[in-house]
C-alpha cells in the first residue's frame, strides 16, 4: 500500500511542477503552426457539443415527425 501512495505522490508532484510544460513555444522553425497549436486543445469540445447537439436533434426530429407522418410505425 505504501508503494501505490509513494507513486501516487510522485506523480502529483511531477504533474504540479511540470506545469509550464503547457506555456512553451514552439521552436522558430514551427512558428507558423502557432495559431493551430493554440485552437488544437479546444478541438474535442467541439466534437462532443456536436454529439451532444446531434442526438437532440435526431430525438426532436423523431418525436415531431414519426407521431404524424408514421403513425403506423411502433417504437419501443
Amino acid at each position: 500500500m505504501l508503494n501505490i501512495f509513494c507513486l501516487i505522490c510522485i506523480c502529483l508532484n511531477y504533474a504540479l511542477h511540470s506545469s509550464s510544460f503547457f506555456f512553451t513555444k514552439l521552436p522558430e522553425a514551427y512558428a507558423i503552426f502557432n495559431p493551430i497549436v493554440d485552437f488544437m486543445p479546444v478541438i474535442p469540445m467541439f466534437i462532443l457539443l456536436l454529439a451532444f447537439v446531434w442526438g437532440c436533434c435526431k430525438f426532436s426530429m423523431r418525436s415531431l415527425i414519426l407521431p404524424y407522418k408514421y403513425s403506423f410505425l411502433k417504437y419501443e
